[in-house]
């Protein structure tokens, strides 16, 4: 009957409010919520900023911060992956959609933290911003840990004798407290040389630099 009909979409339509609801309570950014979690050790601004902190003091207030972490580092989000491509397709039907996203997570056996973070954004319309959040939220679990995080891009890949070089390097400008986090990106582009980056630091020592530098010089001094 239009009655029964009518209240089975009713209930339907709680269930899903409900679901929303629970996802956004996972990662809730209220002040509340941030006074009682643990405080992060450093400040990311921006969108990606804030849902990283509200992603770190959910999982820190349920102690499953390594657990997101590891969850995290599992999901491939590199452009033309299954799941990034579905995430960021506009849905025809959003409860739908999270209902798939939610089973993908579960299949791949995480938790409910990082399932609540993903059915938010999905529901704040910010899946695009989901890589740049999780790296956000990267820096701050290194942070956390007292590490400083490094990334050192160079043409070729190189071998351990300069890892540890530039390792040792960097070492010096941090505290005795800190310790290097170092990734080793490999780009054919550079030529030669390399490009550090620690921080909000950056340097740029790559021979495709030094050329384009030597020809703009060259053609102003023409």
């Amino acid at each position: 009957s239009k009655k029964y009909s009518a209240k089975m979409a009713l209930i339907g339509g709680a269930r899903r409010s409900l679901l929303l609801a629970q996802g956004a309570r996972c990662i809730s950014s209220t002040p509340v919520a941030r006074a009682a979690a643990a405080k992060a050790p450093i400040q990311i601004y921006g969108i990606e900023g804030r849902y990283a902190h509200a992603l770190y003091s959910a999982a820190a207030s349920k102690n499953l911060l390594k657990e997101v972490e590891e969850d995290l580092k599992r999901i491939d989000l590199k452009r033309g992956t299954v799941f990034s491509e579905y995430l960021v397709t506009p849905p025809p039907n959003r409860a739908e959609k999270l209902r798939i996203l939610d089973d993908a997570l579960k299949a791949a056996k995480c938790n409910e933290i990082t399932r609540g973070f993903f059915q938010t954004i999905t529901e704040k319309n910010r899946t695009r911003k989901a890589e740049a959040i999780i790296k956000a939220f990267n820096q701050i679990m290194t942070a956390s840990r007292g590490e400083v995080s490094c990334t050192v891009t160079t043409a070729t890949k190189p071998d351990q004798q300069l890892i540890d070089q530039v390792n040792k390097i960097l070492t010096g400008f941090v505290r005795k407290d800190q310790k290097i986090s170092m990734e080793i990106k490999v780009d054919p582009a550079l030529i030669g040389g390399m490009v550090v980056e620690v921080g909000d630091r950056y340097c740029d020592m790559s021979v495709a630099t030094k050329i384009r530098r030597l020809s703009k010089s060259l053609h102003a001094a023409v």
